[in-house]
């Protein structure tokens, strides 16, 4: 194929939308709770559609949509990262509301608008049948009648997506948000930067980076080495990857330095069995696409069509069919793996852990050919203009970087600590802070009321025995959390089932419960929580204020 072939088949936005399609399945097989929501098959279903039209910006704006939807049902337990794709999905819906307002928006929308209208009816009264279901008492209710109301709403989405026009514009929207989500990618690094400068984290014997590198490095046998100068590279190299990599991809020179350099330190995160950790790294590789010059895109294109015109048999449409149909099939028999060792073992903590390395294996193929042919359509496009497209130009997708800039300062306001891009850094602003210059100043008053759970009976620490989310893995085995936190693990816990609790705050013994019905203790822990702090707060729990901070996620 020759170089005016592929600058002229270069589609930007097509080729963004279709790697951030598989990206939101590659963390749909790292967190398989979805399965069990109508708002995890949305998601799944949007992301599909846009792997078949990832030209489309109504598909992909669907996806945005639905993979909102579903981060908003999950809240406040999600990983890190998930809850960071949320804010770059708030900055894409920004500047789609500035491409809808726009003169070329606005005849996109006019020329295929009665097409998405005419099958929207059906999607509305399946939406209004799975309202009824959960807010009104006369609706039938149970599994069977659930299940229905569900199958309904997804087959009139199905059908909506499959059956409406496709939607173009994709380069002029992708132009409104591309420099802003490269801005929130410098950002993010940032803060896992500046989480990570405590005295625990460069302490090997705790440090999450020494922990890291030795886990990973026991599936290499000795080839890997883990002697205490090795676990001082892995801290000291953390800082330099983490540092690094946001700084060479800015810059033209250094641009090739650092795709090669995040694609080898997140694929080598990714190996680590943590769950979450393979999902990081698919949502850094999908974030790539943002820093490929023209050049390097066109490469890219032209790498893929012969790719597909080799799986076509020098047919291009009907390669890219088959390799869509590829990704989907191995996505869904990925997923029916898992499906099936929860079903036949147990829905338990023991099978999670199986299953997230299944997910792993499905990902890494994923990871290694697009790591492969950016790094090939680099080295192709080296020497040729290196600026980035899409310059930097106001629009209302700016302002969605306000929640990534105050998701670092959160824990230093006395606020949430579970996601504030502390991710594996060993910080605990909580009680005296371990970090090295930042020091806590509570706006808010959550991380003054420190309790530790002495005894419970049943433990309300433990996991639950058929886990629903990752709120039932963070931590496992620490007793010190917020009144708040406390309160939320207190408030839900069943009425009908007594409960005994002995617990340590402000340094007095104190003891509360439920027995027959009856609640004795501090009445204050069995009110819920407020609705929007349950949704937006979430904090470690601890194994010591004092000690050195082990490593926690």
């Amino acid at each position: 194929m020759t170089q005016s072939a592929a600058a002229s088949s270069y589609r930007p936005f097509a080729t963004f939308a279709l790697i951030w399609a598989v990206t939101s399945l590659c963390h749909q097989l790292a967190f398989t709770f979805w399965a069990q929501s109508w708002q995890g098959w949305l998601l799944v279903i949007a992301a599909s559609a846009s792997l078949f039209q990832p030209n489309c910006v109504a598909r992909f704006s669907i996806l945005v949509i639905t993979s909102v939807i579903n981060l908003y049902n999950k809240l406040p337990f999600v990983p890190n990262h998930i809850l960071y794709e949320g804010m770059l999905h708030l900055i894409m819906l920004l500047a789609l509301l500035g491409f809808f307002i726009s003169k070329r928006g606005q005849d996109e929308w006019r020329q295929i608008g009665a097409g998405w209208k005419r099958h929207l009816p059906l999607l509305l009264l399946a939406i209004v049948l799975k309202w009824a279901y959960f807010n009104f008492e006369l609706v039938p209710k149970g599994p069977l009648f659930g299940a229905l109301t569900t199958l309904v709403l997804l087959i009139s989405f199905i059908r909506m997506l499959a059956k409406a026009p496709t939607m173009g514009g994709g380069d002029i929207y992708l132009a409104r948000f591309a420099p802003v989500i490269r801005v929130a990618i410098i950002i993010m690094y940032f803060w896992a930067v500046v989480q990570k400068l405590n005295w625990d984290y460069v302490n090997p014997e705790i440090s999450c980076a020494a922990l890291l590198h030795t886990e990973i490095a026991a599936y290499f046998g000795k080839l890997v080495p883990t002697d205490t100068w090795a676990l001082h590279a892995a801290i000291w190299g953390s800082y330099f990857f983490e540092a690094g990599i946001p700084l060479l991809l800015v810059f033209r020179r250094t641009r090739f330095i650092g795709f090669y350099v995040a694609i080898l330190f997140h694929l080598w995160l990714s190996i680590h069995p943590a769950a979450g950790i393979f999902s990081f790294s698919s949502l850094i590789l999908g974030l790539l696409a943002l820093f490929l010059p023209v050049k390097w895109g066109e490469e890219l294109q032209a790498i893929w069509e012969a790719q597909l015109s080799w799986l076509g048999r020098a047919d291009l449409q009907k390669g890219r069919k088959i390799a869509t149909w590829i990704v989907v099939v191995f996505f869904f028999v990925t997923l029916a793996v898992q499906g099936i060792l929860y079903l036949t073992i147990a829905k338990s903590y023991e099978v999670f852990w199986v299953a997230n390395r299944i997910g792993w294996v499905a990902f890494f193929i994923w990871g290694l050919w697009i790591s492969a042919n950016y790094l090939i359509a680099g080295w192709r496009g080296r020497g040729a203009d290196l600026t980035l497209p899409n310059k930097a130009k106001w629009n209302l997708a700016w302002i969605g970087l306000i929640p990534v800039i105050m998701n670092g300062f959160i824990p230093w306001m006395g606020a949430r600590t579970q996601t504030s891009f502390s991710m594996y850094s060993n910080l605990r602003s909580e009680g005296e802070s371990n970090h090295m210059f930042l020091k806590r100043v509570d706006i808010f008053q959550f991380q003054e009321d420190m309790i530790e759970v002495l005894e419970a009976k049943p433990n309300i620490l433990d996991p639950l025995e058929k886990p629903k989310g990752i709120g039932n893995f963070a931590n496992i085995g620490h007793r010190i959390i917020p009144f708040f936190e406390f309160r939320r693990l207190v408030s839900e816990w069943p009425e009908d089932v007594d409960l005994e609790v002995v617990y340590l705050r402000d340094g007095e013994t104190l003891n509360l419960g439920r027995k027959n019905g009856q609640i004795y203790g501090d009445e204050a822990a069995f009110k819920p929580l407020p609705y929007f702090q349950y949704k937006l707060m979430w904090f470690r729990r601890l194994a010591s204020l004092e000690e050195p901070m082990c490593c926690t996620h």
